[in-house]
């Protein structure tokens, strides 16, 4: 079985797709890790991020392994546990058929995104796709801050989310739509219990 969850930045995704894959038992896909683990083999190559073909060979030739067993994910880059490197910035458009290939072995998961269930993975079995108000999400990201101790400027934060919105939706390569087919699921007014109750539903009663 393969679930995709899509939607814009700050909507909840992440949480989502794990606690969702945790209450079916199965794989959660990290996009954002296999980004991530490209670009610190990028960094540590000395590729120029700007090159998008050296990019593309830096990505098909790195190998990365999820390990899923352990809470939290382990990432293994070229066989080294890179799990904590590798939280950085992220490298987009150059992983699509790696993220495949990742799927494949995994088998049944759950993968996020922005571009899931409309590109990587179209014949996935459910797709969903999360949504909430700018403003829920520029609350949300600023509890976030504010949680790890980092100042959070509430209009500064909106008006990064609503900027990443139009350049995420007007992208050339893969933007952000609503997939053929996905359940759209409005997270404004709920917490993410409910969402993953609401997931799982609609999960159950496709099977």
């Amino acid at each position: 079985m393969i679930i995709t969850i899509d939607g814009p930045a700050g909507v909840g995704k992440s949480t989502a797709a794990r606690e969702l894959a945790e209450a079916l038992g199965i794989a959660h896909l990290d996009t954002g890790a296999t980004y991530r683990a490209v670009t610190l083999k990028a960094l540590r190559c000395g590729v120029d991020m700007q090159n998008e073909s050296a990019l593309a060979k830096i990505a098909g030739g790195a190998q990365i392994h999820l390990i899923t067993d352990d809470s939290p994910l382990r990432v293994l880059l070229d066989g080294q546990d890179v799990s904590e490197s590798i939280r950085s910035q992220e490298v987009r458009n150059v992983l699509v058929q790696l993220q495949r290939a990742i799927g494949a072995r995994l088998g049944d998961f759950v993968a996020e995104g922005r571009d899931q269930g409309s590109v990587v993975f179209p014949q996935a079995d459910v797709k969903f796709y999360l949504d909430a108000s700018p403003e829920v999400r520029a609350t949300r990201r600023c509890q976030e801050m504010q949680g790890r101790g980092e100042d959070a400027d509430y209009r500064q934060v909106l008006r990064a989310i609503i900027d990443r919105d139009e350049r995420d939706r007007s992208r050339p390569v893969a933007p952000l739509v609503r997939p053929a087919g996905a359940i759209v699921i409005d997270t404004s007014d709920m917490n993410i219990e409910q969402v993953t109750a609401e997931l799982l539903k609609h999960v159950e009663a496709g099977r």
